[in-house]
């Protein structure tokens, strides 16, 4: 029974872990994007950000937004996209297709990202 509890807690932590590293990654390179293309807000800017973080897949990047944008803005009620939602997507897109046992997560990874991504971006 106590490996069990052992395990589950250590995946939490990894999870958590998991989350911040990436949100800091993800956090960063919108700075570097920022800095080089000051031209870019919203949309294309966060795409612009995945895409680097994809490795220029600009096709797929528009689709993380785009579920982002679906996932985070229309419930409960209608608001704007920032990048801590496609932050927050991309984090557990990248968690749960990153191996075995990772088809979901057991921490609110929203969380995690919150306390790294300013909400105003």
């Amino acid at each position: 029974m106590a490996g069990s509890w052992n395990l589950g807690i250590l995946s939490l932590l990894a999870e958590r872990r998991y989350a911040r590293k990436a949100s800091k990654e993800l956090l960063e390179l919108f700075r570097v994007v920022q800095r080089e293309q000051p031209e870019l807000s919203g949309r294309a800017l966060y795409q612009a950000v995945i895409t680097r973080r994809l490795g220029a897949n600009q096709k797929r990047a528009a689709e993380i937004v785009r579920r982002a944008e679906a996932s985070f803005t229309a419930w409960p009620s209608d608001k704007e996209l920032r990048f801590r939602h496609v932050v927050h997507y991309q984090v557990f897109e990248e968690f749960t297709h990153s191996g075995p046992g990772r088809e979901n997560t057991r921490t609110n990874m929203g969380r995690v990202v919150a306390r790294i991504i300013p909400e105003q971006l």
